[in-house]
């Protein structure tokens, strides 16, 4: 088959290797369509955390947002057939330590991790084995396109989750990225009574308010901090999402946060140690949750996708081939072009 494979830091090539072969418990699926994360541009350029802690070795084939059709199944598999529609979780658990048994297969110790952790190849390729367990059917409303937004969907929805995001809750989304998107869509969702929407393109910011942001601040234009206290008489959000793995963004959560209030945080920061402003955010009390991965989020997801309310269609700004990997990477690291979520076809 054919696959996308990283062979070194800033070395991909589109290649023939093997076709995956599949055991008892697991399902063979022809990709249809995969995203293109950051995190996959982090393996490229070799600043993956798992690859420097030596958790993720090259060669690898990337891409873990994906949706296909099931082309063959192992004897075990229970629930699926030859030609279902399906997607899947990102990080595969074990199923038998404490950390799967409690629901929390994302810190099982034994995890493998779609595209990255462990060399579990991903979606970059005509096929992809996946545990039948971790799959999930989609719905004929939701396209091949849609449906591989269904991981960043998640990841968005397993941080407003974990926040506890309620009714009349103001909620401040740093990051217009997917993850930003769908998280103000997921916010609305669980009840937030005011979204504000921070980035720096105009156009993003545009369809964030379409979909879901009540304001919209473009940080290169104005003050985040003071826009946020303007909007919540000066009390702060009570909730911030940051997904931009910005340093800057950081410390002006802690500015922009809600004495009590909570942030949450979606992304690796390029910098494993850089300096916070912690006495402010002892002082406000406040709480900061990490989001590894999207456990248990997957079919919510889904189920909101299928009733059109979370919408992913405006968020698929570009699509490629997949042998086209090196002009898409190429566009993305240019940043000449205002793009959202980036699609590969096999």
């Amino acid at each position: 088959m054919k696959a996308v494979r990283i062979l070194e830091p800033e070395i991909i090539e589109y290649s023939d290797v093997p076709k995956p072969q599949i055991n008892d418990s697991e399902a063979l699926i022809r990709v249809k369509a995969v995203g293109i994360c950051g995190s996959d541009l982090e393996l490229l350029s070799g600043d993956m955390p798992h690859i420097k802690n030596g958790f993720t070795t090259y060669p690898l084939i990337p891409g873990h947002e994906w949706a296909g059709q099931i082309e063959e199944i192992g004897k075990g598999v229970q629930g699926f057939s030859v030609g279902d529609r399906v997607t899947g979780d990102v990080s595969l658990g074990c199923g038998n330590c404490h950390m799967c048994k409690i629901g929390r297969y994302n810190l099982c110790p034994n995890r493998v991790v779609v595209g990255s952790y462990r060399n579990k190849d991903g979606a970059f390729a005509e096929y992809i084995k996946m545990p039948y367990k971790n799959l999930y059917k989609l719905s004929e409303n939701i396209s091949y396109e849609e449906a591989a937004l269904t991981e960043p969907a998640a990841t968005a929805a397993y941080g407003i989750m974990r926040a506890k995001i309620g009714f009349g809750d103001t909620v401040l989304v740093i990051g217009d990225g997917p993850i930003g998107q769908l998280a103000m869509q997921c916010a609305k969702i669980s009840g937030a009574s005011k979204v504000i929407a921070v980035g720096s393109w105009d156009k993003k910011l545009e369809i964030a308010r379409q979909l879901a942001a009540d304001v919209v601040v473009n940080y290169k234009k104005d003050d985040v901090v003071e826009k946020v206290l303007e909007n919540t008489d000066y009390e702060g959000a009570d909730v911030i999402l940051e997904t931009s793995g910005n340093m800057i963004a950081f410390n002006q959560s802690i500015k922009a946060v809600k004495p009590g209030g909570k942030i949450v945080l979606y992304s690796f920061y390029n910098s494993v140690e850089f300096p916070v402003s912690i006495n402010n955010f002892i002082v406000k009390d406040a709480d900061l949750i990490g989001i590894l991965a999207s456990p248990n989020a997957s079919k919510p997801v889904l189920s909101l996708m299928e009733s059109g309310r979370i919408n992913v269609k405006p968020l698929i700004t570009h699509r490629y081939p997949m042998e086209k990997i090196s002009e898409a990477i190429a566009m993305i690291k240019e940043k000449k072009e205002c793009r959202i979520k980036v699609l590969l076809t096999p």
